[in-house]
C-alpha cells in the first residue's frame, strides 16, 4: 500500500478508531491502529509475531485488527462494493460482458469462495467442508472487468455454493428482482429472441430465470459445447478476481486463528 493511499484510508477511518486519553493510559493512535491492521491483512503475519515487532500483547493486536477490519467494512462497503441501483447500470455491465468475454446478457459473475480457518470451539461439523477444512463461504458477484459489485459473507462452509445461495439475501434480492435487472430484450439486433438478463455460476447453481449455468457435459454438440466454454470464460472472472484479492491479502492463504465473528471481520475488510 502506497503512502498516500494509507494516508486517505486513514482519514476515512480515523474517527471509529481512535480511543479517548484516560488517567490510567495514553492510547494507541490511530495510525498505528491501521498500520498494524494492513501488516496483518497484507501478510497474515500471527498476532504473536506483530506484537512482538510493536511491543504490545497478543490479545491488544487481535483486538486492533478486529476493530478496524470492521471500521473498514462499515466506511468503504458503499463506495468499493456497490451493486448498481438502475436499469442503465446494469446493461452497461451486460455491454462490458459481451464485449470482453463474449457473452451476451450476462449482468454478473457469480461464485463461492471458502475463507479456511480453524475448528471453532463446539461447532462440530458445522463449518467443515468438502475440502476437509473449516471454513466460512464469500459469495461473491463480479462485474466484467474483475470488481465485486455484490457479496454475501459469513454462511459455514458445510453448505455447497448452490445452498449458501438460495438462503442468502443475496440469492432472494436476485431471485424477487430487488436489484433492478433490466427486463427481457433481444439477445442482438439481428436477433429477434427474447431473453432475460442473468448471472453467471457453475454446476453447483440451479438453473432459474436470473441464473445460467453450463450444459451438462453429455454427448454435446458443437453449438452446446461453444456455450459452456463462453460461460465458463465469462464465468472465471470472479474466480479470478477472488484470487487477486487472496494475492494482495495473504491473511487469505492460511488458516484464520479467530473465533467466526472475527474470521468474518477479517473477511469483510
Amino acid at each position: 500500500m502506497s503512502p498516500s493511499t494509507f494516508e486517505k484510508l486513514l482519514q476515512i477511518v480515523a474517527l471509529d478508531i481512535t480511543k479517548a486519553n484516560t488517567k490510567m493510559r495514553i492510547p494507541i493512535c490511530a495510525q498505528e491502529r491501521l498500520a498494524i491492521t494492513v501488516r496483518y491483512l497484507a501478510t497474515g503475519d500471527a498476532h504473536t509475531t506483530i506484537a512482538a515487532n510493536y511491543r504490545m500483547s497478543p490479545t491488544t493486536v487481535g483486538r486492533i485488527v478486529y476493530e478496524t477490519c470492521n471500521a473498514i467494512w462499515n466506511n468503504l462497503l458503499g463506495e468499493y462494493v456497490k451493486a448498481p441501483n438502475s436499469e442503465t447500470e446494469w446493461e452497461k455491465i451486460a455491454k462490458e460482458f459481451e464485449t470482453r468475454w463474449h457473452f451476451s446478457h450476462c449482468v454478473g459473475a457469480i461464485d463461492g469462495k471458502h475463507v479456511q480457518m480453524f475448528a471453532p470451539a463446539r461447532s462440530g461439523s458445522s463449518y467443515f467442508n468438502y475440502k476437509k477444512t473449516h471454513s466460512i463461504v464469500l459469495m461473491a458477484v463480479s462485474d466484467a472487468k474483475y470488481r465485486f459489485i455484490l457479496v454475501n459473507i459469513g454462511d459455514s462452509g458445510r453448505q455447497s455454493d448452490g445452498s449458501v445461495y438460495n438462503n442468502s439475501q443475496l440469492g432472494f434480492a436476485i431471485e424477487n428482482n430487488l436489484l433492478k435487472i433490466p427486463k427481457d430484450s433481444k439477445i442482438s439486433n439481428n436477433s429477434d429472441k427474447i431473453m432475460p438478463y442473468a448471472f453467471v455460476a457453475d454446476d453447483a447453481f440451479g438453473l432459474k430465470r436470473h441464473m445460467m449455468k453450463p450444459y451438462a457435459f453429455k454427448n454435446l454438440l458443437t453449438d452446446k459445447l461453444i456455450f459452456n466454454y463462453r460461460l465458463s470464460r465469462a464465468r472465471r472472472v470472479v474466480e479470478n478476481a477472488c484470487d487477486i484479492a487472496s494475492s494482495r491479502f495473504r491473511v487469505l492463504h492460511k488458516p484464520i486463528i479467530a473465533n467466526v465473528e472475527n474470521v468474518i471481520a477479517v473477511t469483510k475488510a
